[in-house]
């Protein structure tokens, strides 16, 4: 007996044969005292085999199509049948299919305006099949495509070319935008007591024709062919209070303080990234804005009555202001009712770390001084005791006698924290619960960006980067599933605009 295999697979043969050849490669094996990988992989094989058949029978089951010389639409439009069954090639996760089926047109030489079987099934407007395209792309939204081909024809003995695995992206990711400026609302009651927005940027490699084409706004936007994507996220969290003390032992990873049990989880962490957006004849956007906008929306449609809103971010002054434009309708609205006091803006304890130390280096020359130095004055920080350790820092300066490189470095952090000091109350935050970090953001821009998109070598072009951007965020949301629905629905109603008129078909063969 032939032992099937998905590359030998005849056209002819049935699923009840091919399930009968499993079985009796199975009996052989147990006979021939087979290991156990050299099962696994010959049963995953015939598996994909009898999958294969099962969908060429199912295929044609559906019959021809053929609904009758005309059809007549909803808006009443006369829709002609061709004059023979048209072949529609199909590729699932068992391999290549074809089927030959009538369509219907205003006319012989008009646009197909209606495919009954496709309509039917609800089939994509290309060739590969919903499931082909979720699996493929959760290999390629990881690595790189040709790594992603490579894995999915391991996996499932099919060759898939790198063009069309980055067609597929691209064409999710168009719909991903939609799905992200739409995300599903989470349930208030398993959302957390706070809500927090927050935001920074990553940039991304792009081709040089392309990273010419998106404007800088910002001078951490460094020359050359890196342009920023700007990421953002709204997730909510349970208050979690701690003490100064607290917080310094972790920072200097001191394990003989005590840390508080129980550290609540993010909810519903929901992301979203942009570049900076120039429109032919139009003013550019840059992306902090259009990140922020989409953050604001974001948080006017999650925020309950009540609800502290706090905005977490580092001390770049362009998402600052991104936030305080983007949110001023969400401003106004909380002013109504009197509760504007409910936004929190806080600067990440962790670059506040960052300008301590700079200040310790240029004070002190030896790393057990500069340790004793910055413990002294971040603990202050955390006190509430800004204004005093800024006074501190001038006061040393001049007793010290500092002077060029190292007087630069102390005016530039104590001008930080100056500017900074009405988001930097972190004895009010942590007595509130508040979280005073932005390890949310910084780790997803390192995993949605970094991770992907910087990989060794990599030059995107700025389409395929907002494609892949737009996808990664949709799976960080812990939105695919919910995804994969949505977009096989909004593709039927473009695509499959009279697939209604399918209700009365009954050419299939049950």
């Amino acid at each position: 007996m032939m032992i099937a295999s998905a590359d030998n697979v005849g056209k002819s043969e049935t699923v009840a044969e091919l399930t009968e050849n499993l079985m009796e490669f199975i009996r052989c094996s147990v006979k021939n005292g087979s290991n156990l990988d050299e099962v696994e992989r010959g049963a995953i094989k015939r598996v994909l085999g009898i999958g294969h058949a099962a969908l060429e029978l199912f295929l044609k089951a559906q019959g021809d199509g053929d609904m009758g010389k005309t059809v007549q639409t909803a808006n009443g439009t006369i829709l002609e049948r061709s004059e023979k069954v048209m072949p529609r090639a199909l590729r699932t996760i068992f391999g290549e299919h074809c089927f030959e089926a009538f369509t219907y047109a205003r006319g012989p030489k008009e646009k197909i305006e209606l495919r009954p079987i496709d309509a039917r099934l609800n089939l994509p407007e290309g060739k590969a099949s919903y499931l082909l395209q979720e699996f493929t792309q959760i290999f390629c939204i990881e690595k790189a495509f040709a790594i992603g081909a490579s894995r999915f024809e391991t996996m499932f003995h099919q060759k898939l070319s790198v063009d069309v695995l980055e067609h597929i992206n691209r064409d999710m990711g168009k719909q991903a935008e939609q799905f992200l400026d739409q995300l599903p609302k989470p349930p208030a009651k398993k959302e957390g007591e706070l809500l927090v927005a927050t935001a920074d940027g990553k940039g991304v490699p792009l081709v040089k024709a392309d990273a010419q084409a998106v404007p800088v706004f910002d001078e951490k936007e460094r020359p050359g062919n890196r342009r920023m994507a700007t990421l953002g996220s709204v997730y909510s969290v349970n208050r979690h209070v701690r003490t100064p003390e607290q917080i310094l032992a972790a920072l200097f990873r001191d394990k003989t303080v005590t840390q508080p049990e129980d550290r609540p989880e993010p909810c519903f962490k929901h992301y979203r990234g942009y570049f900076a957006y120039a429109e032919p004849g139009e003013e550019p956007i840059p992306g902090t804005r259009l990140t922020w906008a989409w953050l604001a929306q974001q948080v006017d449609t999650r925020h309950r009555a009540g609800q502290p809103v706090i905005r977490l971010m580092d001390g770049q002054s362009s998402l600052w202001d991104a936030a305080d434009w983007c949110m001023g309708e969400f401003t106004d609205k909380l002013r109504e009712t009197g509760e504007t006091n409910l936004i929190v803006d806080i600067l990440d304890i962790i670059h506040v770390s960052s300008y301590v130390w700079r200040a310790a280096k240029a004070f002190h020359s030896h790393k057990e001084h500069q340790e004793a130095f910055a413990q002294d004055r971040l603990l202050r920080i955390l006190r509430g005791e800004v204004s005093g350790v800024v006074k501190g820092l001038r006061r040393m300066a001049t007793e010290h006698g500092l002077a060029g490189t190292k007087l630069k470095e102390i005016t530039t952090v104590c001008n930080y924290f100056d500017n900074n000091a009405h988001r930097m109350r972190y004895d009010e935050y942590l007595k509130a619960g508040y979280p005073i970090a932005t390890g949310v953001i910084e780790g997803a821009c390192r995993h949605i960006i970094k991770d992907r998109m910087e990989q060794g070598g990599m030059r995107w072009r700025l389409t395929g980067a907002e494609a892949m951007l737009n996808v990664r965020a949709v799976c960080a949301s812990s939105a695919w599933e919910e995804f994969t629905s949505w977009r096989q629905l909004e593709e039927a109603q473009r695509v499959h605009p009279h697939r209604k008129l399918l209700a009365e078909y009954r050419g299939f063969k049950a």
